[in-house]
């Protein structure tokens, strides 16, 4: 006995069958978790996921990185653009901005007073971590200075784990001018 089914019928519950297995199969086992979860954090670290983009032309780049900060102190981020390599490596301080460009092989020394004035950014290392953390954010961060719009996404975080800030500038690198 030959058990007959309709054709269609057979595709639709195939179709189905299939999507849910897809779905099921790819959901995340991920916790994003809040950046505003420890308000009395003394270090973080996050793995971040951002896109920027320039709000003049509408041009768009996503990159990856690490966000690393010890309250009061000083904020790191590490940023990378193609293919996982670091093309950007940033230290922030109380006073001073240093930062890496690794595809233009540039660094930047300068004080933060005269970087926040230059590129429209905040003007104190509190105001910048404030801004980091998202005063309220659930999973991500927007983030709007002068022509530049950026989202930030936070993921793995980790609080009151010390961490290091390493910065090493080679000697063919040259000097960035603002």
């Amino acid at each position: 006995m030959k058990l007959r089914v309709n054709s269609e019928k057979l595709k639709v519950i195939t179709a189905v069958g299939f999507l849910l297995l897809l779905l099921a199969s790819c959901s995340s086992h991920k916790k994003v978790v809040s950046p505003t979860a420890h308000a009395d954090y003394e270090w973080m670290t996050a793995k971040i996921n951002g896109e920027v983009t320039l709000t003049s032309n509408l041009s768009t780049f996503t990159f990856n990185g690490t966000l690393r900060m010890r309250r009061d102190s000083a904020v790191w981020i590490s940023a990378s653009a193609m293919m996982g390599m670091e093309s950007l490596r940033t230290l922030i301080t109380q006073d001073s901005v240093i930062m890496v460009n690794r595809m233009d092989q540039t660094y930047l020394a300068e004080p933060l007073q005269l970087v926040a004035e230059k590129m429209h950014l905040p003007a104190t290392l509190q105001e910048t971590q404030a801004l980091l953390l998202g005063n309220g954010a659930n999973d991500h961060v927007a983030i709007q200075f002068g022509p530049y719009a950026a989202k930030i996404r936070y993921s793995d975080i980790q609080w009151n784990e010390p961490t290091t800030f390493p910065i090493k500038i080679n000697k063919k690198y040259e000097r960035m001018k603002l």
